[in-house]
């Protein structure tokens, strides 16, 4: 095959030799005129000749730039102004019923008001209601905080009838903060409860920040506040390597993004955008902002339905709930999951959920019943069983040999890597310990009666 045949394979399908790749180039870069000057590849310009002009055409700086595309072609929203200047709004709406992975946001109506103080173990959160909420996340400048970083994207959800409504506040530049604040205080200021991942730590003292060096009233300040993220942590921890929103959407709700900006990136997306005006990947971030707010809606319902309904099937998330619902003080519940526990786990987690049925028996006054789930704990290989056996049978039973030999297998099982060395330390005390007091003579160790308590100076656990 020749060079020109093959130089004719460049053209682009259904055009003619003057629609080849080359020439198109030539047009874009050299212009009408002078991408003709060169003649085609039937004529005078060899192809030497033509690829030389666009070499000097760029070193020259001829080549064009992209047009810069500004926000409002790219995205449905619309330029907001108020008496602090101007800012870009963006509104969406789903309705309740759509799926939001494997799960309806229709959900919201079937979960009670009691639900979130127990997945909280907040009493003050007792009457938080979620379909009274704003969900918000914010996008920006940086992730470490501070005075210099600003939130150029704050999003917010909330239910309405039978809709799901989102509304996105976006700064095109620095100077139209002070309006976004204002609008979004305005429309916070109307709800009662407040849904955030992180926000403690991250998005509510950036805005508090924010506002105040806006001279803006914060409309924050009496919300009862969600965090979602420690509740799920609580919750989802044992068996999940992550507990980042994505991870739990991804393994909770089976929904997995595709084309999304990791959040580490999204800050040097808006610096070019604010330097360049090219809003090109801005609808990207918009989106996975859009993701956030929904997705936290979601696991929000799904966390409360697990609380309310012993969704967990798992035994570490058994586990986790038992511990959940202990915290919320409702003690009939979590022992009934701690029983699931230790009928289904094995090992150390079928010895934690013992340890725990054990300390609530004990709370109770039944000594017997508490000794006899030790026992079985300490089977699964738990030392602090074998610890709490020990002091039973020094203190309660006054069998210090008992007690001593529970002591010795504690010590093998520390020894082999299975607690700290704080422990071992312990229980090193308390083998000396027994060990002095089996070497005093047999009527000493008779001269307390059975279930009297310890003298002066003993220890106890």
């Amino acid at each position: 095959m020749t060079l020109q045949e093959r130089l004719q394979r460049l053209r682009k399908p259904g055009h003619d030799a003057s629609g080849s790749a080359l020439e198109v180039l030539e047009q874009e870069l050299l212009g009408p005129s002078e991408g003709q000057a060169g003649g085609s590849l039937n004529g005078g310009g060899s192809l030497k000749d033509r690829l030389q002009r666009l070499v000097d055409a760029a070193s020259r700086g001829r080549v064009p730039a992209r047009r810069a595309v500004p926000l409002e072609e790219l995205v449905p929203g619309r330029s907001v102004r108020n008496e602090r200047g101007e800012f870009f709004l963006i509104e969406q709406e789903l309705h309740l019923e759509t799926y939001h992975g494997d799960l309806p946001l229709s959900r919201v109506h079937a979960v009670s008001h009691g639900s979130v103080g127990i997945l909280s173990g907040d009493p003050s959160l007792g009457a938080f209601d979620l379909r009274r909420a704003a969900f918000l996340d914010t996008e920006t400048t940086g992730l470490a905080g501070g005075t210099g970083t600003a939130a150029f994207l704050v999003g917010v959800g909330w239910v309405e009838g039978d809709a799901f409504r989102l509304r996105q506040y976006f700064m095109r530049d620095y100077h139209e903060e002070p309006a976004l604040l204002r609008a979004l205080g305005e429309d916070l200021a109307r709800f009662e409860y407040l849904v955030t991942f992180n926000g403690k730590m991250f998005d509510l003292p950036l805005l508090e920040t924010r506002y105040r060096l806006s001279r803006e009233a914060y409309p924050l300040g009496q919300a009862l506040h969600l965090d979602l993220l420690h509740p799920a942590r609580r919750l989802w921890k044992a068996r999940l390597e992550s507990c980042r929103l994505q991870s739990l959407e991804d393994a909770l709700l089976g929904l997995r993004r595709q084309g999304d900006i990791p959040g580490e990136e999204i800050p040097r997306i808006y610096f070019d955008y604010v330097r360049s005006r090219a809003a090109r990947v801005v609808p990207r971030i918009l989106e996975h902002n859009r993701l956030d707010i929904v997705s936290l809606a979601a696991l929000a319902i799904l966390a409360c339905q697990w609380v309310e309904e012993g969704w967990a099937e798992d035994p570490r998330d058994v586990y986790s709930l038992a511990r959940v619902l202990e915290r919320a003080r409702l003690f009939e519940r979590s022992e009934a999951e701690y029983r699931r526990t230790a009928e289904a786990g094995h090992g150390p987690l079928r010895g934690a959920a013992l340890m725990r049925l054990a300390s609530r028996a004990r709370r109770g006054g039944d000594e017997d019943a508490a000794a006899g789930l030790w026992r079985q704990a300490a089977e699964c290989g738990e030392p602090l069983a074998l610890r709490a056996l020990a002091i039973d049978h020094e203190h309660r039973r006054r069998d210090p040999e008992a007690a001593l030999g529970c002591v010795d297998a504690a010590l093998r099982l520390l020894e082999s890597g299975a607690r700290t060395d704080r422990l071992i330390r312990e229980m090193r005390r308390r083998q000396e310990r027994l060990l002095r007091k089996l070497a005093a003579p047999a009527e000493v160790r008779r001269a307390a009666p059975a279930g009297s308590p310890p003298g002066p100076g003993s220890r106890q656990a």
